[in-house]
């Protein structure tokens, strides 16, 4: 029985449109269809057409689109630079055309409206999207954008979309590679600079470069948890290593010993911002040579240096506006890595800065670059070290001084020498609490009346997650919800008491904030003032559980206390500051 076809939808159509067959083919091929009732893909495999490239059509035809074949394309020069090499590579696309406000884009997904969402926003142009094999996707990203992938395709290496083998550095050698031509390879610069400039438009902290056996693991600090990235191929570690070294002004053939290194870039395309990143390279045995890179990006337009800002309430701020009032004497900020010390710390120096006041810092590294602050760089490896250094400030005449960290014996006994002739102190400390920074002095052989007579206060911190408000869930939390939250002490602590209509909230989910129920974070603060009740119990060596236990009966407010006040805010939720508090004395008390 005879079929009549619908060239309208068939692949015979879509063939012809993508000038892979000839007229006079189409006519014979839609004659014999008709004439003998065979399948489409049975009659144009007998004329020629490559089983790929069926299966490339069909698909098209599945989604009402047309297909491209990208060996013979060559894109003008502006058209490829409306996307970036790493963009390309991560995302599987290549841009082919541009009429007007119209790219034509290559992909292997034309479904992917997020995608094609997210090309918009970056090129500004609609899009038009067209399906492509993803093989054809690679080798025409290698043979439009660079020399990288062209190379190591030439010796028989894996293409760079998909590649799961590690490329050793002998490897590269062997088929006579160039490394440190490969990290200057314009492939290479793109990824790293769309690396960077992926972090920073996401708002993350630190970018983390793993190398492992089969993988190169990419990852992004974001409101202080990492979050996986997608993965550059495996055998490009060692020259996206290299190309973080060169523009960190690092050796690039060190790759034995740990190195440090700055980088400072004005990035156009979020906001012509000046960003700063602090590069840290360790080598691992992970992989043959390879090494762990972590980028810390320091950039000075997301960061507030106001006390107000920080998120202390009413009552921790006013504790802490008149430590930063005295004049002289040391005060002190706790916590772990990345909890924000140093910002806390900045914001005390803007606020007491005036121009009858001088302020010296010793920094290692200097993150922030303060007006009318004179900021110096600790380097201990010509023995310039926080005691060093103290010791020669002190020569400068200033009035308050800001040490990065207190790290051993030497620096605190230098400290407290220069809070003792009547300069004001500030510096950090790694403990886990306020009145753990008091017992953490004295265990590293400071005598307890030195430390009795000039610290005038420590703030304890963390940083937590602010609730997204685009997407939040207002809801009443269960009583056993808050005692899990709240704790119930031995009756010794303050009480808490609870509205009955209270709501607060519980993160969900959007696309504002990426699907993760948070955006921003907020400070947890714990405010020790040095009364003359705890100078007491310190002069008497007293542990750090009776220090905390006399602070809070004199109205010390507990991180997981405050922690409360701002889930009850609305600020953040009871899972943040569980997940980052201890349990606090003070008790739970009934519903109000």
């Amino acid at each position: 029985m005879q079929q009549t076809l619908n060239t309208d939808t068939s692949l015979v159509e879509v063939m012809r449109q993508a000038s892979l067959i000839s007229e006079q083919d189409y006519t014979d091929i839609i004659a014999e269809i008709e004439q003998t009732g065979a399948s489409e893909v049975s009659v144009l495999s007998k004329h020629g057409v490559p089983s790929e490239v069926l299966a490339l059509a069909t698909k098209s035809v599945e989604y009402g689109t047309s297909f491209i074949q990208l060996e013979n394309v060559s894109p003008e020069p502006d058209v490829l630079e409306k996307v970036s090499p790493g963009f390309a590579y991560r995302n599987k696309i290549v841009p082919i055309a541009l009429t007007d406000d119209q790219l034509t884009i290559a992909m292997v997904d034309v479904q992917d409206v997020i995608l094609i969402d997210e090309i918009e926003l970056i090129t500004g142009f609609q899009i038009t999207p067209i399906l492509a094999d993803e093989g054809d996707i690679d080798e025409a990203i290698v043979r439009l954008y660079g020399r990288t992938a062209e190379s190591l395709l030439s010796a028989g290496i894996k293409g760079p979309v998909g590649a799961t083998a590690t490329l050793e550095r002998e490897t590269i050698e062997d088929f006579g590679i160039d490394e440190k031509d490969l990290s200057q390879d314009p492939t290479v610069i793109h990824a790293v600079d769309q690396m960077i400039i992926d972090a920073v438009r996401m708002g993350a902290s630190d970018i983390h470069i793993e190398p492992y056996p089969t993988q190169l693991k990419i990852r992004f600090r974001v409101d202080g948890v990492l979050e996986d990235q997608p993965q550059p191929p495996a055998y490009l570690q060692s020259a996206i290593t290299s190309r973080i070294k060169i523009m960190a002004d690092m050796d690039v053939a060190e790759r034995r010993r740990p190195q440090d290194g700055k980088i400072s870039r004005q990035i156009a395309s979020v906001g012509n911002r000046q960003i700063d990143l602090r590069v840290s390279t360790v080598p691992t045995v992970a992989t043959l040579h390879g090494e762990s890179v972590v980028l810390r990006i320091l950039d000075r337009q997301s960061i507030e240096f106001g006390l107000t800002e920080l998120g202390l309430t009413e009552d921790n701020l006013q504790l802490f506006e008149r430590m930063i009032r005295k004049p002289h004497g040391i005060i002190l900020a706790t916590g772990p890595t990345g909890s924000g010390k140093t910002t806390s710390l900045y914001a005390c120096l803007k606020e007491i800065n005036s121009p009858d006041v001088k302020i010296i810092t010793l920094e290692d590294p200097v993150e922030y670059e303060l007006e009318g602050i004179n900021q110096i760089q600790v380097n201990s490896d010509i023995g310039f070290t926080f005691a060093q250094g103290l010791r020669h400030i002190l020569r400068q005449d200033p009035d308050k001084v800001l040490v990065g960290e207190i790290r051993d014996y030497e620096t605190a006994e230098m400290a407290i020498h220069t809070s003792l002739t009547g300069h004001l102190v500030f510096s950090t400390l790694h403990t886990n609490d306020a009145p753990g920074a008091i017992t953490r002095l004295i265990d590293m052989n400071v005598e307890p009346y030195l430390v009795a007579s000039t610290v005038e206060g420590v703030i304890a911190q963390r940083l937590a997650r602010r609730v997204c408000r685009a997407c939040c869930e207002m809801y009443s939390p269960d009583i056993h919800e808050l005692a899990g939250l709240m704790g119930n002490s031995n009756g010794n602590g303050n009480a808490a008491s609870v509205p009955y209509d209270l709501k607060i909230p519980r993160a969900v989910g959007c696309k504002e904030c990426r699907g993760r129920g948070y955006k921003g974070r907020i400070g947890i603060f714990e405010v020790l003032f040095m009364t003359d009740e705890i100078r007491s119990v310190a002069l008497k060596q007293a542990s750090t559980s009776e220090i905390r236990r006399l602070a809070v009966q004199m109205g010390m407010k507990g991180l997981r206390e405050d922690g409360w006040r701002k889930v009850a805010a609305g600020l953040t939720t009871v899972d943040e500051v569980i997940r980052l508090t201890q349990e606090d004395e003070f008790d739970f008390v009934e519903v109000v």
